[in-house]
């Protein structure tokens, strides 16, 4: 691979991902800042991952063309501004509009990235995973609005975007996808995303709450983030010699243990520690095996893609999330043990 594109896919996922750290991490607080309830909160949140789901639908009978980036890449921009009015409506369908744009521009370079590098594909995505990290870390010392950090960082993403628009490593196909072929995997993914919305909502507060002091909750998080960037560099050197089904067999049972620890050990710093290690494979193996899986068995690639994240990270988080704050007490992590067991026994 050309030493350019790796760098520009290199700087894309840094940049793409340290604004989602913005709006992971920042936006909660702007929203409330500015006036915003809960209620209100939940529903701007819950826009990304509707937009991701719906959008794939839209290029199930025709390709995506050079105009359908282009627009998506215009359209993410100028929607980004709309968070200076300050206005519930408008910001609400800002984020669905970007939401949109992303569920175009991602799937696209994550198609073109897991084509070219293959099994090495965690050597560029993993500054991904950097950046989102120290925006975490910065977002600590900086007093002030974040609100034109995002806009700007959207701005350069953007650009940085552009550079793939014309190429050809993924053939234009506009060939349809049948989901149902491999059932199995789509459902497995189904599951333990959704197994993942207790850790993601309530991570924090359930350690708080069995007395694991605040001070340790960050690096408990950032436990997580380093396994995944330690694996996302050295994952090439042995996951070309296992079929990616195989590795994905592996990731989704010991996500299973890892929600099952936290059942079993509450506030036993430790073992929770222990558990975040398993990030390793819950997301980094887990997603780079599920890309080589798409790659391998879809023809339209960028498509495949779209679906892939749409149903993971948009249907599946979306219910996820619903069902975490339904089912939220001391038996929380023991639902998602047993939701991430069920995928784990459909890839059987």
């Amino acid at each position: 691979m050309a030493n350019k594109t790796f760098f520009i896919l290199s700087l894309f996922y840094f940049l793409f991902f340290t604004l989602i750290g913005d709006y992971v991490i920042f936006m909660p607080k702007f929203f409330k800042q500015i006036g915003f309830d809960a209620k209100e909160i939940g529903i701007i949140f819950s826009m990304l991952p509707i937009a991701r789901f719906v959008t794939p639908f839209i290029y199930l009978k025709k390709p995506l063309t050079r105009l359908d980036y282009i627009l998506a890449l215009i359209i993410s921009t100028l929607s980004s501004f709309l968070l200076l009015s300050h206005n519930f409506y408008l910001i609400l369908i800002a984020f669905f509009l970007i939401g949109v744009s992303f569920s175009i521009v991602f799937p696209y370079i994550e198609a073109i990235a897991i084509e070219q590098l293959k099994e090495k594909y965690g050597k560029t995505r993993v500054y991904g995973s950097i950046g989102f990290m120290l925006f975490g870390i910065v977002f600590s010392y900086i007093n002030g609005d974040l609100v034109w950090l995002f806009i700007i960082l959207m701005i350069l993403t953007n650009i940085t975007a552009l550079y793939f628009l014309e190429d050809k490593t993924i053939t234009k196909s506009s060939a349809s996808i049948n989901l149902a072929k491999e059932w199995k995997f789509w459902l497995a993914v189904v599951f333990l995303q959704i197994s993942f919305g207790g850790f993601y909502n309530f991570f924090t507060i359930y350690n708080l709450n069995h007395g694991i002091p605040k001070e340790y909750i960050g690096w408990l998080w950032a436990i997580g983030v380093i396994a995944e960037i330690f694996i996302f560099i050295f994952q090439h050197r042995f996951i070309s010699r296992f079929k990616p089904v195989f590795l994905l067999k592996i990731s989704i049972l010991l996500t299973a243990i890892r929600w099952f620890m936290l059942y079993l050990f509450p506030g036993n710093l430790i073992m929770v520690a222990f558990s975040q290690l398993i990030h390793a494979f819950s997301f980094a193996i887990f997603h780079t095996s599920a890309l080589l899986y798409i790659s391998k068995h879809y023809a339209n690639k960028t498509l495949a893609q779209q679906f892939y994240a749409g149903i993971a990270y948009g249907m599946a988080a979306f219910l996820g999330s619903l069902l975490s704050g339904i089912l939220y007490g001391e038996n929380l992590f023991l639902y998602e043990s047993l939701f991430a067991f069920l995928g784990f026994l459909i890839m059987l």
